[in-house]
């Protein structure tokens, strides 16, 4: 009986964290493109923080999805603190959505949910709809878990040693509901997930195994734990990430202290709402939601305060160590769309350090002398597009290991390509600088007509990088298609220039190891710029 009871119980709850873990990440592909949108449209107004940070956690369902993000957003400095603060808060409202989607007496639709979404699933291939199907499938699943978990607790209520070890979780003193609080914090910290404990905690109200004291005292409790997600996603995070993190713990630590201060008089004013009695899943699901109205609506005047506070508690950063060129690594637990957006603005970021360095071989073509104040300088852009395509490497590697639809597969390997491309360009840039300043330091002149074939390589592979670069920007078709005509013109003046430069073989050995080595260089650059195009282009 008690191994039955065990693997029945176990059995619900893993479907039901997996069906809120099918409908959570099903959601943040439907939702993914409309958060940037929303979260763009973020001022310093706290009302409107809060706002959208109920609307974040009611379309992903999930506030540890909210705030985690929160806390990566102010990592990146994408988010100032204060901001961070009311999309929190937000969260906090948003959440308790999940506890009356709990409360819905449609357990025995669970199975027959999932049957027909499985069907439909197994026979449509189009990855949109397939994800939409998914979300009713995890619902199907939280629903189906609850029930096993529900039938699994019946026979507990009539078996002495259970009815004696609930008894222990009674709130018939400060003590106790101290204790009961406690142990819902714990519980959650445990499986990461409020929304599980409060599923556990409705089905052990409704199997008469708890009181509703105590199901408001552990919901209360899962308040505190919920926050340990987003305590974690800060570990090594900037100050300011940090500091939204304790903000999270913070706040709800301030609700849960002055609703035990007056837990009585909470539980009566609890009653004005709901009749406890004869709708104890309900009660307690409103119990959640009127917890986290009231937290927000007494904090949200304290907003300001309780930044002070939390700059005064976590000290600003002292820059040590290395330093991170790319805001990709705090976005490493938010959504796949919004990494995948950001790494592009990390990409665009290269192509303009790209830029920078070829604007200084160009004056060194121009005025020679100026290669010892350059020659370093694009070295350094060099290094610089190293450190950018390990982080972005890093970061969209991981990000492959998740489940994401086509579109968003395809958006990520057309920006790894053009990231590995950008960096190669570099160092052939990189290159040729070193190249010319091996020619001035042993007082090599390169002749006019040599000098004429750099400038037109020069400023025809430049003008096809800038184009290319645009079109990634853009996604413009044409730019790469008049891109292809491009290309060619530079390969014709390479041809030419190397044809002319053995019409007079009369030349300095290095002379003649270095113009060649430079136009090579500008070749290669121009054939990984056609790689990008291919790529575009399908060819």
């Amino acid at each position: 009986m008690y191994l039955k009871i065990i693997f029945e119980l176990i059995g619900g709850l893993g479907m039901f964290l997996f069906g809120m873990e099918l409908m959570s990440s099903g959601m943040q592909k439907i939702a993914g493109p409309r958060l940037k949108k929303i979260l763009s449209t973020l001022t310093n107004n706290r009302i409107l923080g809060i706002i959208v940070g109920i609307l974040i956690t009611a379309l992903v369902q999930s506030s540890s999805v909210s705030t985690v993000m929160a806390v990566g957003f102010v990592n990146a400095s994408l988010l100032t603190l204060k901001q961070a603060l009311g999309i929190i808060l937000g969260a906090n409202i948003g959440t308790t959505i999940t506890g009356w989607l709990l409360v819905l007496n449609i357990g025995k639709y669970g199975l027959p949910i999932v049957g027909v979404g499985a069907i439909l699933y197994m026979f449509n291939k189009t990855e949109k709809v397939r994800t939409k199907i998914s979300v009713i499938m995890g619902f199907g699943f939280i629903f189906l878990g609850l029930q096993l978990m529900s039938s699994s607790l019946s026979p507990i209520r009539e078996m002495p040693f259970f009815i004696e070890l609930f008894q222990k979780f009674k709130v018939d003193s400060y003590i106790g509901l101290i204790k009961v609080t406690l142990v819902g914090a714990l519980l959650t910290a445990i499986v990461q997930s409020s929304a599980a404990t409060l599923g556990i905690t409705i089905t052990l109200a409704l199997q008469g195994l708890i009181d509703y004291e105590t199901a408001v005292a552990l919901v209360l409790g899962e308040n505190i734990g919920t926050t340990i997600t987003a305590f974690l996603a800060s570990i090594g995070a900037k100050a300011n990430a940090k500091r939204a993190a304790y903000a999270h713990t913070l706040i709800n630590i301030i609700g849960v202290i002055w609703v035990t201060s007056i837990f009585k008089y909470y539980l009566q004013f609890l009653d004005i709402f709901i009749d406890s009695k004869n709708h104890i899943g309900a009660a307690i699901a409103a119990a959640h939601t009127i917890f986290n109205i009231s937290n927000v609506i007494i904090l949200t005047p304290f907003v300001g305060y309780l930044d002070k506070v939390l700059q005064k508690i976590v000290k600003d950063d002292i820059e040590q160590g290395e330093t991170r060129v790319t805001r990709l690594n705090s976005l490493m637990m938010t959504l796949p769309s919004l990494i995948i957006d950001q790494t592009k603005i990390e990409i665009i970021t290269m192509s303009r350090l790209l830029q920078d360095a070829f604007s200084k071989v160009e004056e060194v073509l121009d005025v020679p002398e100026k290669i010892s104040t350059y020659v370093e300088e694009v070295s350094n852009i060099e290094d610089r597009l190293d450190l950018y395509e390990k982080e972005i490497y890093d970061t969209n590697f991981s990000l492959l290991n998740k489940s994401l639809d086509n579109n968003l597969i395809e958006e990520t390997r057309i920006n790894l390509l053009t990231c590995d491309e950008y960096e190669t360009m570099g160092d052939y840039l990189n290159r040729i600088a070193n190249r010319l300043n091996m020619l001035y330091e042993n007082s090599i002149d390169i002749d006019e007509n040599r000098k004429k074939y750099l400038h037109i390589l020069h400023k025809e592979t430049l003008s096809l990088f800038v184009d290319i670069t645009k079109g990634y920007e853009t996604k413009e078709r044409e730019l790469f298609a008049s891109g292809i005509k491009k290309y060619s013109h530079v390969k014709s003046v390479y041809k030419e220039a190397k044809r002319e430069h053995f019409v007079n073989s009369d030349i300095h050995s290095r002379l003649n190891t270095g113009y060649l080595d430079v136009i090579n260089y500008y070749r290669r650059i121009a054939d990984h710029i056609y790689n990008i195009i291919e790529n575009f282009m399908k060819i």
